[in-house]
């Protein structure tokens, strides 16, 4: 083939199954915490004479000779109009690509969506663009919803980028493994990614835009909704506390639920309209919010900001957790942070422990006081690179880091959705988006389950949890699965 002749390979019918992308070129960079897919009744758009001059300009820039082809890009659009590349279709990545993902990022020319005259506050929708003689033109693709969810309703095939680690998985015939799907129960859709279990054994899932409660016979959808709102709330997140209190949050606004009555809390007293996670710590009885104001708190029905009492060096959060020393543990996407018993605050990309230039995604504590996290690597070289220097890392009560990642470990990818330590089997479960379920027994033992050696339906898993007896749920996209020891 001759150089500038190139033809751009796309995946237009068979959406790649991962979170919240549409395409198998995906960036980073957006802020993703949730958003819904060309929605609105209004949707998002673009102005037509913006959008034309963006075009003018990727043709007098770009050397389109001998090149044709069609590539599509989902953008994900906000409430005041900013844009963002998510991902694209081409996976040659050709400069031309790049190109146009650079002036997608820097356009003013995005129009949000509305839903009864609100603007969303955020929404994905594609835009095309075709190369022929050696001209580029671009337009809105609407996405077909019904088969997009089609497409995602599907097992996707692991993905296992260690390939030196012989997984013998000695361990899986002592597991039960129960599959409760749209086609064996009354579960609404099998794209879960969230779950909680509170105190009574009762599981609150979402399947897909409908937020779930299973009391392990059947699945009822539940309505977020009292005499104050018109409608009921779309869960976006949700934690349950000791209590068996349901705190969820979603269209901007927070709720909770007792069992009797949902009680919608006055925004001008919590002074907080977002979350990105919400987690309960059981010793301490706190509920954290993580969102883009920072880290509030919620305790003994008093909401507050944790940023604004010390004025930390961190805005937005993305994971929090106390652990049982009364340290708090905090992720964000530009470094992660500890902040002791007394309230003093370490950085650690100004150490040189393994968490410099991580983004705490996960984290769980054993009875002795290990601390077992998930990693995300915020800024990873070189960019767009899938496998990256993530896995989990191990914080001994000593004070000694371990980082376990493909690299040196039966991490079968590196990129962990959740940590949970199984105080009675003594093992670490580790949830992947790629490549299913690891459980490590801290001794040096790997094994990995995903659908082609197990009874797991998906490689992809969201979320995970454990109920009173000790037994393990996944919230994946195929289902809700419940990994039972014989």
């Amino acid at each position: 083939m001759k150089k500038n002749t190139v033809t751009f390979f796309i995946l237009i019918t068979s959406f790649y199954a991962s979170a919240q992308n549409l395409f198998p070129k995906k960036l980073d960079g957006c802020t993703t915490d949730k958003f819904c897919l060309d929605c609105g009744d209004v949707k998002a758009n673009v102005d037509i004479v913006k959008f034309n001059s963006l075009i003018s300009g990727l043709n007098r820039t770009n050397n389109l000779k001998g090149i044709k082809g069609r590539v599509v890009f989902q953008v994900l659009v906000d409430a005041i109009g900013k844009g963002c590349v998510l991902s694209y279709t081409d996976v040659s990545e050709h400069v031309i690509s790049r190109n146009i993902v650079n002036a997608l990022n820097g356009f003013d020319g995005f129009i949000p969506a509305k839903t009864n005259g609100k603007n969303e506050e955020r929404t994905s929708f594609n835009l095309s663009f075709d190369i022929q003689d050696g001209a580029i033109s671009g337009k809105v693709d609407r996405v077909d919803l019904n088969a997009f969810k089609k497409s995602f309703d599907k097992p996707n095939s692991p993905e296992i980028y260690n390939k030196d680690y012989v997984y013998n998985n000695d361990n899986l015939k002592n597991y039960r493994i129960t599959v409760w799907n749209t086609n064996n129960s009354s579960l609404p859709s099998n794209m879960n990614d969230l779950i909680a279990i509170d105190k009574k054994g009762i599981i609150w899932l979402n399947a897909d835009d409908q937020f779930v409660r299973f009391d392990g016979k059947q699945f009822d959808v539940v309505e977020p909704k009292n005499d104050e709102l018109k409608k009921p709330v779309e869960v976006y997140r949700f934690a349950t506390d000791s209590r068996n209190k349901i705190w969820v949050y979603g269209d901007r606004k927070f709720l909770s639920f007792d069992g009797k009555k949902w009680t919608l809390y006055d925004q001008s007293k919590i002074v907080i309209n977002e979350a990105s996670k919400m987690i309960f710590n059981e010793k301490s009885d706190e509920l954290f919010i993580c969102s883009g104001r920072g880290l509030t708190i919620v305790k003994n029905n008093t909401w507050t900001d944790f940023n604004r009492v010390k004025k930390y060096p961190f805005a937005s959060v993305y994971f929090a957790k106390r652990d049982s020393r009364n340290r708090i543990w905090i992720g964000t996407f530009n470094g992660s942070y500890l902040i002791d018993s007394i309230g003093n605050c370490t950085s650690f990309n100004e150490t040189s422990s393994v968490l410099k230039g991580q983004c705490i995604s996960a984290m769980d504590e054993d009875e002795y006081g290990n601390l077992y996290f998930g990693l995300y690597e915020y800024d990873s070289k070189p960019p767009g690179q899938i496998n990256r220097n993530e896995g989990i890392a191990i914080r001994s009560i000593d004070g000694t880091w371990k980082q376990f990642t493909t690299s040196n470990s039966g991490m079968p990818f590196n990129n962990t959705t959740d940590v949970r330590y199984d105080k009675r089997e003594k093992v670490l479960w580790i949830s992947t988006d790629r490549a299913g379920l690891v459980r490590y027994d801290l001794k040096g033992g790997w094994e990995n389950y995903h659908p082609g050696n197990s009874g797991i339906p998906t490689s992809y898993i969201s979320q995970m949890a454990f109920d009173n007896n000790g037994v393990l749920y996944l919230a994946t996209r195929q289902g809700l699965v419940k990994v039972e020891r014989l």
